[in-house]
């Protein structure tokens, strides 16, 4: 049971919220995402409920995902007493809550039916965050979720929704980040020369690079003239737009930038990287995929100063 606590409070002290996940009683994979788990409040609370207490108290957690199923007819990421009563109000949670991807919910009070629309309910239960949508999902509504309908009838407030907002608002406040700098990631220190490198198969920057590439890669780059190069990449992700992945890009060992894409349905997409400063010489690019699905077409580098 301690193990959960150490382990967030040692991504706390290195700069990372660690998300707990999954609450509460998810503790099978056969019908994981709809099984009804029929505890008990004792066994609840001393046995399913515990190590998460713990993390929260002892661990300093401040972000929890909730599970996709419901407990005594309940859907967690819906559920007020899990979700307020219990994480905030009894163990002084201050933090984020989200669901788990595509996530069902039903009534806090009522139960009932669950659907992935009834987001207004999730809200209730001090759920914060639904996960996941597409990029412009939110603005389009692509669940057909009812937050909006709901405030219009008069079943969630103004307030409840400020409350969620607060909690986002408190956590990003209390993130490393906020005590960095507030400008971009600047990928533009110098790259040197790799001496080390033999040249005999490396390829020009000058020129689009052909990959054709879905797996890990290592390619030797020779670079004609120093200066700041704008990178870019020709990428296809087989799945749908809902899905996302990312590879990256290391020059001599040392990481330069990530290409984050949704999925493409297979179509070839161009991605912007960022611009990047190299020294006249070879170079060695590592290219590292997350996940199988994602293929780099080609890679292309101009010169921009």
């Amino acid at each position: 049971m301690k193990s959960g606590q150490a382990q967030t409070r040692g991504l706390k002290k290195a700069g990372v919220s660690g998300t707990i996940k999954h609450l509460v009683a998810n503790d099978q994979e056969t019908y994981r995402v709809d099984v009804d788990s029929v505890i008990s409040q004792r066994a609840l609370r001393e046995i399913h409920l515990k190590p998460f207490e713990i993390a929260v108290k002892e661990g300093q957690a401040s972000t929890i995902m909730t599970t996709y199923n419901p407990v005594n007819a309940h859907w967690n990421a819906s559920n007020y007493d899990l979700n307020t009563r219990i994480l905030r109000e009894e163990w002084g949670f201050t933090g984020i809550v989200m669901t788990d991807w595509w996530a069902k919910m039903n009534d806090p009070v009522k139960a009932g039916e669950a659907t992935k629309t009834y987001t207004s309910y999730m809200i209730r239960s001090q759920n914060d965050l639904y996960m996941v949508a597409e990029n412009d999902g939110a603005k389009r509504n692509s669940m057909n979720d009812d937050t909006l309908e709901a405030l219009e009838n008069g079943s969630l407030t103004i307030g409840e929704l400020q409350r969620s907002a607060i909690n986002i608002c408190r956590f990003i406040l209390d993130t490393p980040v906020m005590n960095r700098p507030l400008k971009a990631y600047d990928p533009l220190k110098e790259f040197t020369a790799n001496t080390d490198i033999a040249g005999e198969n490396a390829l020009p920057i000058e020129q689009p690079i052909q990959l054709n590439c879905k797996a890990n890669k290592v390619l030797i780059l020779e670079v004609a003239e120093s200066g700041v190069y704008q990178c870019s990449s020709n990428i296809r992700y087989d799945s749908s737009p809902v899905s996302q992945s990312t590879c990256r890009l290391s020059f001599n060992g040392i990481y330069s930038m990530s290409f984050s894409v949704n999925g493409t349905d297979g179509k070839v997409i161009n991605v912007q990287g960022l611009e990047v400063n190299l020294e006249k010489g070879l170079h060695q690019l590592n290219i590292n995929f997350v996940q199988a699905g994602l293929e780099i077409e080609s890679l292309s580098f101009i010169l921009k100063r």
